[in-house]
């Protein structure tokens, strides 16, 4: 049995006031009009919100924008309320909350920077798109949906168990093993489409005499499965070349940022608290 590869802010504006001393002692007050479209307990929402919230939206042809902003903004007053409730116990202020702003504050500035680097990439033209057609059939004309019997247990902290899994021919053979090691398991059917796959593991899934067992590490656990049958279902031309250059371009972007992260790694200075540093070449990491 084969084992194979893992598959896997809120802009805040700040407001000047100017005034007499009364005025600024008592706040400034924030009324609706222009691009504030309403207030909450003091706190601006602006027009720029609302498009914010609508964006990535599939809205229909003849949907009523007016009145779908109009629900936007009740989600959003919806939202502020509750962060208010948020910060009355204090949470703005825990330790918890503070790395989860760095984080999708991370995310946000490293979006766009994919988004700048983006637009300076060619569109792939139709012959590259064809060629990475050609290349990976199992997302496109060779596209199949398998149809699995599986067996799920949790990823046990015992590498000989590998060694136990290896031999079986199968799925009687994996609960034989699971059963003598003591493995608490899930039986079951699934699906699995080879355009949800990486080429590669896709590729060597079909290589598989039929009925052999293989295993899918997946969020800790291991996914021991058989394919007892499969169907096509190919992509059509029409939608699969527009599919190719989207893929195409977001490859192109992914190796432009690794280029980006090694030059900034080329020319920054970064230091490590004992036991942080990077292993070294050849050892293993915890998460190997």
């Amino acid at each position: 049995m084969r084992i194979l590869g893992e598959l896997r802010v809120k802009k805040t504006t700040w407001m000047i006031c100017a005034g007499s001393m009364a005025l600024a002692l008592a706040g400034c007050d924030k009324k609706v009009g222009g691009q504030v479209v309403a207030v909450v307990n003091g706190q601006e929402i602006t027009q720029q919100e609302l498009n914010a919230e609508l964006n990535g939206q599939q809205l229909p042809e003849n949907a009523d924008r007016k009145a779908v902003m109009r629900q936007l903004l009740q989600r959003v007053i919806d939202r502020k309320l509750l962060v208010g409730k948020a910060k009355e116990q204090g949470l703005d202020k825990s330790p918890a909350y503070l790395a989860q702003i760095q984080r999708a504050q991370d995310a946000v500035l490293i979006e766009m920077l994919a988004n700048n680097v983006s637009k300076n990439l060619p569109v792939p033209d139709a012959t590259a798109a064809t060629q990475f057609m050609n290349n990976n059939p199992s997302l496109f004309a060779g596209r199949k949906r398998y149809q699995l019997e599986q067996i799920v247990f949790q990823a046990p902290n015992d590498p000989a168990l590998e060694a136990k899994l290896k031999p079986a021919k199968t799925l009687a053979d994996v609960e034989a093993v699971l059963k003598a090691a003591g493995i608490q398991y899930q039986s079951g059917n699934s699906q699995l489409d080879t355009a949800a796959l990486p080429p590669a593991i896709a590729t060597r899934i079909a290589a598989l005499p039929a009925g052999e067992p293989f295993i899918v590490p997946q969020n800790g656990k291991m996914v021991v499965n058989v394919i007892r049958s499969s169907e096509a279902l190919p992509v059509p031309n029409q939608q699969a070349q527009p599919a190719a250059v989207e893929l195409l371009r977001r490859q192109g972007v992914e190796q432009a940022m690794r280029k980006q992260v090694e030059q900034a790694r080329t020319n920054a200075k970064i230091t490590y608290d004992t036991g942080f540093e990077p292993a070294k070449d050849g050892a293993k990491t915890p998460a190997s």
